[in-house]
């Protein structure tokens, strides 16, 4: 996509804002794991199961333009939503399992990277280039950052966090991936909302197979409200509302605040610290984010390639 100018000056603002909410998520699981009994997967079912009517609610004017093409591509719809459903999953027990901060950096910030890096071995899209800078500055961050920790939470748990948080990095790269077919056609809002019903649909069984957990997660159910309409639907609303009329070099820079904004509740709020080798573990993965964003714009990446959001 060709760099655009902004249209009116609210546009990176709106951007911003839907990347700063996207940020809040896990903050807000963190909370409920700490007040309730509940669990991660539970917490990921309800997300995805009470956002996904008021997601479609706000895009039914491009879904119903759109359901009998997407339709059509049902194959896509199913790997994108699957791959949201396990982006929860994986995210949100990264979180219970090492805190907000180490489970966001390695969930969220060598997403660029992998999409490059995927997008040539899968797709076979030969003109991308290898992120090998990206790629260096990933793997350098999450050592440091998993290597020399400021915390009394046992090697294993961060080890296991920061694997569960590359395994939600590799889930968001099937939403980017399916995502760039489908925003190729159809509006952005509409293909997300349809990612979160499939994933929702994938996620229902939790209902049986953990009753309780889903239970008590109400007990916690300001939270519960809190993830579902503020990181979930306003954030996407913001951000799309926002996302095409800002250029997309910019966006690519942007998003970073959300991983910063996890970081920096996770600090303010839970009382999470990073020793000085940790942090700069977090700036590389940052780099890494920012570099591989700026250089799938540099190729004119299509405007799919943002589709399924963050969080």
């Amino acid at each position: 996509m060709n760099a655009k100018p902004f249209r009116s000056p609210g546009s990176l603002v709106l951007v911003l804002a839907g990347a700063v909410l996207w940020g809040t998520a896990g903050p807000a699981s963190q909370f409920l794991y700490d007040g309730t009994s509940t669990t991660p997967m539970a917490v990921a079912m309800l997300r995805m199961t009470l956002a996904a009517p008021l997601l479609l609610l706000i895009a039914a004017d491009g879904l119903r333009r759109d359901f009998r093409a997407l339709r059509a591509r049902t194959p896509l719809v199913l790997i994108g939503g699957a791959s949201i459903a396990l982006y929860q999953v994986f995210y949100f027990q990264a979180v219970a399992v090492s805190g907000v901060t180490l489970a966001t950096l390695t969930a969220l910030c060598p997403v660029p990277v992998l999409v490059a890096v995927l997008a040539r071995g899968i797709l076979g899209e030969r003109a991308t280039p290898i992120p090998w800078l990206g790629i260096a500055l990933a793997s350098a961050g999450t050592l440091l950052l998993v290597g020399a920790p400021e915390t009394d939470a046992p090697a294993a748990d961060l080890a296991l966090g920061a694997a569960l948080g590359l395994l939600a990095s590799l889930s968001f790269a099937g939403i980017a991936l399916s995502g760039r077919a489908l925003g190729d056609h159809h509006p952005p809002l509409a293909v997300t909302a349809t990612l979160f019903t499939v994933g929702g649909v994938i996620l229902l069984p939790v209902l049986l197979i953990q009753p309780r957990a889903v239970g008590a997660a109400f007990g916690g159910w300001p939270l519960i409200a809190f993830l579902v309409v503020v990181p979930t639907v306003l954030a996407y609303a913001l951000f799309y509302s926002g996302v095409g009329r800002t250029p997309a070099a910019v966006t690519g820079v942007v998003i970073v605040a959300e991983p910063l904004t996890a970081s920096t509740l996770g600090w303010a709020l839970l009382d999470e610290t990073l020793a000085p080798v940790q942090l700069a573990g977090a700036a590389l993965l940052c780099a890494a984010m920012v570099r591989a964003a700026w250089q799938e714009n540099e190729r004119k990446t299509a405007p799919g390639t943002q589709i399924g959001g963050r969080g």
